[in-house]
């Protein structure tokens, strides 16, 4: 089958012309390239030439490559930061737990020595601290929470308990204690220095200083224990007299 035309038909093709009239095609084209420069206008497009827009359009382009690289390095690296800040927070809640553990099993231990017993309560979400107190380690009868309710003795060597067991979890290189034995009865003071020294002889690389108004006459020194006796002061009666400055070691 043959589709091509014949010279016929060729001929019988009539053929139209088109009327437009030239000023509206004018008139249009022009309407066309005010838009077209408008436009260019408003995206800051004043570049005629193709091939400088060109390059233009390649540098814009490698600068938002660039900063869009950089904002997926932030991102990246703040999400890193949030995984590390909650990875700390998990281990200092860990640690925090084993300080409050150990400091609740040392002051029990330090008051079994003077066969009394106790515990202690942390609460951290309302940053508190409770003491429970047993005068008696076999009668929980004797058992409260009430440390006013305690003699001076008892608060005493409670309060020197508490401080030692929560001293173990500390690094502090040197630690004081001054008057700590004031209120204490003779069997509770001699309790109290006996554990002081063996807690102290124990931690070798702490130096603790007692500084007591009391007697230690009866205490044995040893090259890792050193008393000093201050001398009295003197002391003036006299306005503006002379005051004292320092003290002498024996």
């Amino acid at each position: 089958m043959d589709d091509e035309p014949s010279e016929q038909d060729l001929e019988s093709i009539e053929i139209v012309v088109p009327k437009y009239d030239s000023k509206k095609c004018q008139s249009r084209i022009a309407n066309r390239e005010k838009k077209i420069e408008n436009e260019k206008k408003r995206r800051n497009l004043s570049e005629a030439d193709p091939v400088v827009a060109r390059d233009k359009y390649l540098r814009a382009k490698k600068d938002l490559d660039s900063k869009m690289e950089q904002i997926e390095a932030i991102e990246q690296n703040v999400k890193m930061l949030i995984a590390d800040v909650k990875e700390r927070k998990r281990r200092w809640i860990d640690f925090r737990s084993h300080i409050a553990q150990m400091t609740n099993l040392s002051f029990d231990e330090f008051l079994q020595k003077k066969n009394s017993a106790g515990r202690v309560e942390f609460d951290h979400d309302n940053q508190q601290l409770n003491i429970i107190f047993q005068k008696d380690n076999t009668d929980e009868s004797t058992q409260t929470n009430d440390v006013k309710a305690l003699s001076g003795g008892e608060r005493s060597f409670t309060t020197l308990s508490l401080l030692l067991a929560i001293g173990e979890s500390l690094e502090t290189p040197f630690r004081v204690m001054d008057e700590f034995d004031v209120f204490l009865d003779p069997v509770a003071r001699k309790r109290a220095l006996q554990t002081l020294i063996e807690v102290s002889k124990n931690m070798e690389h702490r130096q603790f200083i007692f500084i007591t108004p009391q007697d230690l006459s009866q205490i044995p020194t040893d090259n890792k224990l050193k008393i000093f006796h201050l001398k009295a002061p003197e002391r003036s009666n006299r306005v503006g007299g002379p005051q004292q400055q320092t003290l002498n070691f024996e």
